[in-house]
This record gives structure tokens, C-alpha cells and sequence, in this order.
């Protein structure tokens, strides 16, 4: 039995039209499944592990949303099993959210995805179904961030402050969402003391950001780490100096260009683990769009090689 695990207000609510013609394909693939919907903050979590705890051996959970949908799911399935061991279960995604930057990466970019997903119709779900009946697998990895595992990025500083404003804009603005609170939020701009321990060294100063990448690209396809790959075994930091108002409002439109790379307030570190100190009180931790409030320490963990996910 295939358990999926759909989010009802991804995509504008649009999602739940198209799951009757999902399931329906997926009896006649005969692949039976059997579906859930999610109404509260991690239910994504508890039905998810809930299931690999009852039925460990089931063919596959599959899961509708977007990254932040997926990476409830992924949690839950990490933490039914030991950290760092294979989930026997492999997970399938179907791009029904704002943003869907792992299956961008999985399935060859933005304008890839946009095409093989861009009407929620039968033959969509024809295709989608049939992909899973194949069975065709890749191994990713998962990074922890103080145990929570998500698979394209953590991130600290200003783009948590811009994915918390966001939330409230996706309704009117969709995908770009994220981009219109980026700009809204250069105005409030503060940079954030913050302490960084990784590969022996410890960097203590002032940051704009610092993003904790799995995934070459985040918050809808902005190219935040392009040298960051999912399934090499490795995190790939990305540092990002303060900044003034004024150069952080550079940063955006060379972001999109990949120009980002070559300016000398931005640095990139791969490790296989990373600590960072925050500042006294409360900051927002963003893991794939869900926002965790945190304080003190938090440290990040490679799990190499531990999700299997359809292709």
C-alpha cells in the first residue's frame, strides 16, 4: 500500500481537484494507496513517521506539496528510524507548492519541472503514476539541524526573516512570494552576530546570512550554493558577510545572475558538519520554508545516502 500525504492548500488550494485523478491512476498502475491530508503544522511529521513505525516493509510514501510539505515528511520518516541508517521506504514527490527546489534539482531545473508538472491533469497524473510503478531510485542525502532533517536548505539571518514574511504574501503572489519579501525586507535590514565552527576553525562576526545547503538552489530557484549537490556526501555553507542596506540590495540581482559567487563578502565552505552559535533571545531557523524558532547552539549533520526518492 502506498501511503500519500498531500498538504490541501499547496498550489492555492488546487491540490485537492487533482487527487482524486492522482489516485485513480494509481489503481489502475495497480499501485493501491491510500491518502492523507494534513491540516496542522507537522502533521507531515507524525503521519509520516506513523507510518514507517506500522508498515515499514510498504512500497513507498509519496508526498503533494511543496519543499516545506516534503521536509515534515522527510523528518518523520528520519526519526522512525536510527539517524544515519537507510529509511527502507522510499519517498516520491509530486511539485504541488510554491516552491519544489529539490525536484528541480532531482528532475533537471525549473523550467523542466514547469513543464512535466505545469496543469495538475490526467495525464499528469498518468505520467507521475507510471513513474512510480517504474521504480527507478536515487539515493540522496539529508542534513540535521540539531536533529530536525530537512533536504535543500537551512537557513539563518535575513532569509529566515524573508521566508517568515513571505508565508503571509504566498496567497496573493504564489512562487514569487519570496522574492517580493526580499525587497520589502531590505528596509528593515540587521545584520546578526553569529558564531560559526566548522572544519576546525571558528568564525565569530557580524553575518547577513549563512545558508546550510543540500540543494543547489532555494526559496523557488534562487541559485543560492550552484556547486552544492544532493547525494555527494558533503553540506555546502554558504557565508554571507554583513552587508549595508545598500549592497544587500546588490546581492539579490547578482543572486539570480549566479554572480554572487565571485563577490568577496560571500564565502562557501564544505564540511560534513557545522555549529553555529546564535546571539542571546530568539532567532528563526528556516529548514526548506518551515520556520523553527531557536536559541543557543545549533549543530549541523550530513546523513549520507539515506533516502531513497522515485525519479
Amino acid at each position: 500500500m502506498y501511503h500519500i500525504i498531500v498538504n490541501p492548500i499547496a498550489g492555492r488550494g488546487h491540490i485537492m481537484q487533482f487527487l482524486p485523478q492522482l489516485t485513480d491512476m494509481f489503481e489502475k498502475c495497480n499501485l493501491p494507496c491510500t491518502s492523507y491530508t494534513t491540516t496542522n503544522v507537522k502533521d507531515g511529521y507524525k503521519i509520516a513517521k506513523r507510518i514507517c513505525e506500522e508498515t515499514p516493509d510498504c512500497p513507498g510514501i509519496i508526498g503533494i506539496g511543496g519543499d516545506g510539505t516534503i521536509q515534515e515528511i522527510v523528518a518523520g520518516m528520519a526519526d522512525a528510524f536510527p539517524h544515519g541508517a537507510k529509511i527502507p521506504i522510499p519517498l516520491g514527490i509530486y511539485p504541488g507548492g510554491s516552491g519544489n527546489d529539490f525536484v528541480m534539482a532531482l528532475e533537471g531545473g525549473k523550467s523542466v519541472v514547469r513543464k512535466k508538472y505545469r496543469k495538475n491533469t490526467k495525464a499528469v497524473a498518468e505520467t507521475f503514476a507510471q513513474k512510480i510503478a517504474k521504480r527507478e531510485l536515487r539515493t540522496t542525502d539529508l542534513i540535521t539541524a540539531n536533529g530536525e532533517a530537512y533536504l535543500v536548505a537551512g537557513n539563518i539571518g535575513v532569509d529566515a526573516r524573508i521566508v517568515r514574511d513571505a508565508i503571509a504574501l504566498k496567497p496573493k503572489f504564489g512562487g514569487q512570494a519570496y522574492l517580493v519579501a526580499a525587497y520589502k525586507s531590505i528596509m528593515k535590514h540587521k545584520n546578526i552576530p553569529l558564531e560559526v565552527s566548522v572544519n576546525g576553525e571558528t568564525i565569530a562576526k557580524d553575518f547577513t546570512l549563512i545558508a546550510i545547503c543540500n540543494a543547489s538552489t532555494y526559496g523557488g530557484g534562487l541559485p543560492i550554493a550552484p556547486m552544492a549537490k544532493f547525494d555527494d556526501g558533503k553540506i555546502t555553507l554558504c557565508m554571507v558577510n554583513g552587508l549595508s542596506r545598500i549592497k544587500l540590495g546588490v546581492l539579490f540581482p547578482s543572486l539570480l545572475l549566479k554572480k554572487h559567487v565571485h563577490l568577496k563578502d560571500i564565502s562557501f565552505i564544505e564540511c560534513t558538519e557545522a555549529q553555529i552559535t546564535l546571539p542571546p533571545g530568539i532567532e528563526n531557523l528556516c529548514l526548506d520554508g518551515n520556520l523553527y524558532p531557536t536559541e543557543g547552539k545549533i549543530h549541523f549533520k550530513i546523513l549520507p545516502k539515506v533516502l531513497d526518492v522515485f525519479v
